[in-house]
């Protein structure tokens, strides 16, 4: 069944400007400034097009469900890209809490440990003192 009566045809050239205004064939033809026009559409005369009403119903319940289950998937994949996004900003969130952390345990590490060599000083002083003390007693009790 012949859908159209005449070929038709809408070109957008390349060149045209951001107005969105299609190029006929007559401005085409009288025009040379759309030698590189893009063919948008063109449905000859001896093609078919189906309509919805000609179409089997189960055919169309079938595209229904299709359709309605790309939607389904299409939600689905948002809700889980928003999740993902949002696991990201709770990850990040946790990931900076635990570089504070670590940065103030490297912190009192540091304090710990000037202060175990302050006390490594002081117990090695004492331990001189000591050993002098413990000799200058043993040559007083030999005397």
């Amino acid at each position: 069944m012949p859908v159209c009566s005449t070929t038709c045809h809408f070109k957008l050239s390349p060149a045209s400007p951001p107005s969105g205004e299609y190029a006929t064939d007559e401005e085409e033809e009288m025009s040379p400034m759309f030698p590189n026009s893009i063919e948008v559409f063109d449905l000859a005369e001896n093609q078919e097009m189906l309509s919805p009403v000609e179409l089997d119903p189960e055919k169309l319940a079938h595209k229904f469900k299709e359709l309605a289950h790309a939607e389904q998937d299409k939600l689905r994949w948002r809700m889980e890209r928003a999740q993902l996004e949002q696991n990201i900003r709770d990850s990040k969130e946790r990931m900076e809490k635990l570089e504070g952390y670590w940065m103030e345990a490297q912190s009192l590490c540091k304090a710990v440990d000037e202060h175990l060599k302050e006390t490594q000083a002081q117990y090695q002083t004492l331990e001189r003192k000591y050993s002098k003390a413990k000799r200058l007693i043993k040559e007083y009790q030999q005397k």
